[in-house]
């Protein structure tokens, strides 16, 4: 078995662990943000029903709220009436608005960066097919010059005799 025969094999190899790392890496960025966003919002209702117990009778209120508040979507159908409460509120879509766009921001850099790999591979791809055409085109000359060298060297003979 030669290093040609090998090569393909660990380039297969390397590829596949790539992805593996890419779709793992993926999966635990993605989980690790849901997580977040869910504390998020969990630390929104606990202190939603603290600071306003008057609109928030319940934790599960507060938690329905805080998801609403923290996902931007805001029904509306539960709203803090006191400053305090309307404070946290502020503070909890900050947060929410804030996190969607560092989310946001992390998935185009990631796309970005993916197709900049993926240009860069196909050129350096590109580059070595390039180099691999030269070094043919050089040795298909470099025969021809031997090809000449022997022939010359047949006429040179002829001419001495």
């Amino acid at each position: 078995m030669t290093q040609d025969d090998l090569t393909p094999k660990t380039e297969r190899r390397s590829l596949t662990d790539r992805q593996v790392r890419r779709i793992a890496n993926a999966r635990s960025v993605t989980i690790g943000l849901a997580i977040t966003f869910l504390a998020l919002a969990f630390v929104g209702a606990i202190v939603i029903r603290i600071a306003d117990e008057q609109d928030f009778p319940t934790f599960g209120l507060a938690v329905w709220w805080a998801l609403q508040t923290v996902t931007t979507v805001g029904y509306g159908d539960i709203v803090p009436t006191t400053d305090l409460g309307r404070a946290v509120g502020g503070v909890v879509m900050v947060m929410g608005v804030s996190f969607i766009a560092f989310v946001t921001a992390g998935v185009t850099s990631t796309v970005i960066r993916r197709e900049r790999s993926g240009a860069e591979d196909a050129e350096r791809a590109q580059r070595e097919r390039d180099l691999q055409s030269i070094g043919h085109s050089l040795a298909e000359i470099g025969r021809g010059i031997s090809d000449l060298e022997r022939r010359l060297g047949g006429i040179e003979s002829r001419l001495d005799t």
